[in-house]
C-alpha cells in the first residue's frame, strides 16, 4: 500500500495540484460530444417484421400492441441508462435473432411496473420467463445477445421476496466469464472460430457489451463491499480505450469511468482491513473523480452528478468505518460525506429518470422504477449515513441533525411514492427500514462501534440490518432457517389514526411533530420476515 500511495503522490504537480492517473490512453485525444455524429443513442424500435398478432412464452401470451408499447417504454425510460446494444435494430429483428433478449426486455418493463397493468401481466409472465432464464444461462457457450440480456438483469433485477434470494451477484459471474470466453474484453478484431463456438458480433457490439459487463458488476460489487470482478490494469486500460469511441453514449461513458476510478483503488483500500486508510490516498482518489470532468467532458446531467457523488460517498464511508488515527481528517470526511449525502437525496427527488413526451401519461412518482437498481441502493446508503452520523449522533450540531432528519423523511416519502401495490415491494421494505432505525435515541457515535468494518462502505448497511433486527428483539446474527411468511388476510394496513407509525428521527425519544405526519399503508407483519429479510444480504438459509 505504501508503494501505491507513493506512486499516487508523484502525480501531483509542482504546486501540489492533483493530476489524473496516467495510463496508456491519456495521450489519445478525447472525441468531444459536441463533434457532429450520426449516431443515435435512443432506439426507435421500428415495428417492421412483427408479423404475429400474439407472442407466446410458455403459457404466457401477449398481444402485439403490448409488445410494441413495452419496447417503446424500454427505449425511452430504460435503454438510455444502459445503451449496450445497437440502437438501429427493429423489434422484429430482435424477436427473430435474439428471442431471449426480446423476452428479457419485456420482462424488465413488466416487472418494474411503469403502468398499472404491468403488475398483473408480470404475475402471469414470471414463471415461464424465469424457467427460460435458467435454461439460457446454462447453455454453453453463451452468445453475445444473452450476455447483454443478463447484464440488463443485473442493472434491473427481477423482484424477489427476500434479498437473499436475489441471484444478481451470480449473474455478474456468468456475464463476465461468458464475455471473457468470447474474448470481447480484447480490443483486437474477433473471428468466428469453430473452436470458440459463438459468433463474434460487431466490434461496436462487443465493446459496448464489455463496458456493460464492467459497469453492472462493478456497481454491485462496491455496494456489497467486494472487489470488482474486472480490475486488472490490462482490462481497465481496455475499458478506457472502449469508452473513448464515439459510438459510446457520453453519459454512459462517464458513469463507466467513475466506476473505473473506484476499481483502480478498491483493492488498495480493502488491503489490511484491520488498519486505517491513509487520508492522503482518499484525497488523491477524490481528485481523480473530479478530474474526470476535464478528461471526459460531457453534459453535466443530474445522473452524471449523482454517480460521482455516490462514488465519493462510498469512498468517504469506506474510510470512516475503519479505525481512525487522525480525528481531524475523520471529521473532514464526515462533513464531505454529509454534503454528498444531502445532494444525493435532493437529486433523487428531482429529475434522475429519463422522461419522454411520448409517455407523458405515466405516473411521475412511478418513473423511479425505471432507474437502475444502483440508484435505489445508493439512496439507501445515503439515508443510513445521514441517520447514523448526524440525525442520531449526539455530537452533531442541531442544524446538522435537522438537515439529516429532513432528508431521511424525504427519502422515506420518495420510496413510498414509487412503491407498487405489492406489500413485498422493495421500496416499502426500504421505507420500513428507515422507520425502525429512525426510532432510536441519540448516541455518542464514537462509542457505538460497527459490528463489521471489513466490507468497505457496505459495512454501514450490514450494521443497519443487524441493528434493525436487534431493535425488533431478534438476533442480529445469521439464522440457520427462515420461517414461512405468515399471511394476515383479515387486515393488510395500519390505521394511521390509531396504530399508525410516524417516522421518528428525534433525538429525545419523541416524534418529529414539526413535520407533516406520514401516512403508512403497510402490512400487519411490517416487522416480520416478509419485509425485513429483503435487507439480510449476508444470510444464507439452509433450506428454501
Amino acid at each position: 500500500m505504501a508503494r501505491e500511495l507513493e506512486a499516487l503522490k508523484n502525480q501531483r504537480g509542482d504546486e501540489g495540484v492533483l493530476k489524473s492517473t496516467p495510463s496508456s490512453m491519456t495521450d489519445e485525444p478525447f472525441r468531444s460530444p459536441e463533434q457532429p455524429s450520426n449516431i443515435s443513442f435512443r432506439p426507435v424500435f421500428d415495428e417492421s417484421g412483427l408479423d404475429l398478432e400474439n407472442f407466446q412464452l410458455g403459457a404466457f401470451v401477449i398481444d402485439k400492441s403490448m409488445v410494441v408499447d413495452s419496447f417503446k417504454l424500454f427505449a425511452s425510460l430504460f435503454y438510455p441508462h444502459f445503451p449496450i446494444f445497437e440502437s438501429s435494430v427493429t423489434i422484429g429483428s430482435i424477436h427473430q435473432a435474439s428471442p431471449f433478449l426480446f423476452w428479457t426486455i419485456i420482462a424488465i418493463v413488466m416487472s418494474h411496473a411503469t403502468r398499472s397493468i404491468h403488475d398483473d401481466l408480470w404475475s402471469l409472465m414470471k414463471e415461464p420467463y424465469v424457467a427460460t432464464l435458467k435454461s439460457e444461462i446454462l447453455k454453453a457457450p453463451i452468445p453475445l445477445d444473452t450476455i447483454q440480456a443478463i447484464s440488463y438483469l443485473i442493472m434491473w433485477p427481477l423482484p424477489s421476496i427476500r434479498q437473499i434470494q436475489d441471484p444478481t451477484w451470480l449473474y455478474c459471474g456468468v456475464a463476465v466469464n461468458a464475455a471473457l470466453y468470447m474474448g470481447i474484453h480484447s480490443p483486437k478484431p474477433a473471428r468466428s472460430l469453430r473452436g470458440i463456438g459463438v459468433k463474434p458480433g460487431s466490434m461496436q457490439a462487443r465493446s459496448n457489451t464489455w463496458l456493460g459487463c464492467f459497469l453492472s458488476s462493478a456497481s454491485l460489487s462496491i455496494f456489497l463491499g467486494l472487489s470488482p470482478l474486472i480490475d486488472s490494469t490490462t482490462d481497465l486500460n481496455t475499458i478506457e480505450k472502449f469508452v473513448r469511441e464515439p459510438s459510446v453514449q457520453r453519459e454512459f461513458a462517464y458513469q463507466v469511468m467513475v466506476h473505473h476510478t473506484l476499481a483502480k483503488f478498491t483493492n488498495i483500500l480493502a488491503n489490511d482491513t484491520n488498519g486505517p486508510i491513509n487520508h492522503s490516498l482518499v484525497e488523491l482518489i477524490d481528485g481523480e473523480l473530479d478530474a474526470l470532468q476535464t478528461r471526459f467532458p460531457t453534459d453535466w446531467t443530474p445522473r452524471t452528478e449523482f454517480n460521482v457523488l455516490v462514488a465519493k460517498l462510498q469512498l468517504y464511508t469506506m474510510t470512516i468505518v475503519r479505525t481512525q488515527s487522525d480525528p481531524a481528517s475523520h471529521d473532514v470526511l464526515l462533513k464531505l460525506g454529509f454534503s454528498a449525502a444531502l445532494r444525493i437525496v435532493y437529486l433523487s427527488k428531482e429529475s434522475l429518470p429519463y422522461v419522454s413526451d411520448e409517455h407523458n401519461d405515466l405516473n411521475p412518482a412511478w418513473l423511479q422504477r425505471s432507474l437502475p437498481k444502483n440508484y435505489f441502493r445508493s439512496l439507501i446508503l445515503a439515508a443510513i449515513f445521514l441517520l447514523r452520523y448526524f440525525a442520531l449522533n449526539s455530537r452533531a450540531t442541531a442544524q446538522e441533525r435537522e438537515l439529516a432528519r429532513n432528508h431521511v423523511i424525504i427519502v422515506h416519502a420518495y420510496f413510498k411514492e414509487g412503491a407498487t401495490n405489492d406489500t413485498r415491494d422493495e421500496r416499502l421494505r426500504a421505507a420500513a427500514l428507515l422507520e425502525h432505525l429512525g426510532q432510536q435515541q441519540a448516541v455518542d457515535i464514537e462509542n457505538a462501534k460497527l459490528r463489521i468494518d471489513n466490507r468497505l462502505g457496505a459495512s454501514l448497511l450490514f450494521d443497519a440490518i443487524s441493528e434493525s433486527a436487534e431493535l425488533r428483539n431478534k438476533s442480529g446474527e445469521a439464522r440457520e432457517t427462515i420461517p414461512d411468511i405468515v399471511s394476515h388476510p383479515q387486515k393488510n394496513s395500519f390505521d394511521t389514526a390509531t396504530n399508525g407509525i410516524q417516522l421518528s428521527v428525534g433525538l429525545e425519544n419523541k416524534m418529529v411533530e414539526e413535520y407533516e405526519p406520514l401516512d403508512f399503508s403497510l402490512p400487519q407483519d411490517i416487522w416480520g420476515d416478509s419485509l425485513w429479510d429483503m435487507f439480510d444480504f449476508g444470510i444464507a438459509p439452509s433450506q428454501q
